[in-house]
């Protein structure tokens, strides 16, 4: 449990000092005050930051009175407990003390930021679609998998099994985008464009037109020469007026 009053004794004291990205999470009552944990309510530091509201996955390193720990640290006297932010670009395939790197970037989007995750897809990144999945098991795929939590529910990344995530804080689609590719640093590139499945994920494969030519609709059979199918779903791609649109609203955007 975690304190913001000053009844504790100094030996039993763990003064806690919050990077300024953090108040994003803080209570009010809890800003711009000294924040205290009693130690001798033994507890993890995951346990002490999350209990003040701050996700470990906004985390990037954990000071024990100057000393460097881990997130299963457990103070076991009073001192200061410096807290930094994740801050960007953030490389997930670098190691550091908090958590291993990632191989590559793939990502799972929760059900609140589905369009983001849909924009992403058609920028040419990894990215499963969480619709109809618990946090429970959102957790487990992105442990599982080694994903890239995007939410906008600061709850589910209290989760152990959630190495890396976003707090998404934007609420356009678009804007969540530039803030996602902002802050992993990533640089879409143009020739992944449309090359993946929007409801599947996978990779879209070229077809002949004249394998699918029967379930082509006739003006998309006169006008288009050109297809791509997923080979989870058999869906069928064409590069149409729909993939003119959302290119020219990428730009627009200063995405590519």
């Amino acid at each position: 449990m975690a304190f913001s009053f000053t009844h504790i004794s100094e030996e039993k004291r763990l003064k806690i000092r919050f990077a300024r990205e953090m108040e994003f999470f803080l209570a009010r009552r809890n800003k711009g005050i000294p924040l205290v944990h009693d130690v001798r309510r033994r507890a993890s530091v995951k346990d002490i930051i999350e209990s003040f509201g701050v996700p470990h996955t906004e985390i990037m390193a954990i000071g024990f009175n100057g000393v460097p720990v881990d997130f299963s640290f457990v103070p076991g006297h009073g001192g200061e407990l410096v807290v930094a932010a994740v801050e960007p670009p953030f490389d997930v395939t670098a190691d550091h003390l908090l958590r291993p790197a990632l191989k590559q970037v793939k990502f799972i989007a929760d059900l609140n930021v589905l369009k983001l995750g849909r924009y992403l897809l058609l920028l040419g990144f990894d990215v499963s679609l969480a619709r109809q999945l618990t946090d429970g098991e959102i957790a487990a795929a992105a442990g599982k998998e080694r994903r890239i939590v995007l939410t906008r529910d600061t709850r589910l990344l209290y989760r152990k099994k959630i190495e890396f995530a976003r707090r998404i804080r934007a609420s356009q689609p678009m804007v969540q985008l530039k803030e996602t590719l902002e802050f992993f640093g990533l640089i879409p590139d143009p020739g992944l464009f449309f090359t993946r499945c929007t409801a599947c994920n996978l990779v879209l494969t070229p077809v002949a037109k004249a394998d699918i030519d029967l379930r082509l609709e006739p003006k998309t059979r006169k006008y288009f020469n050109h297809f791509l199918t997923c080979p989870g779903c058999d869906q069928i791609f064409w590069r149409g007026s729909h993939y003119e649109a959302v290119q020219s609203r990428f730009r627009a955007a200063g995405i590519f």
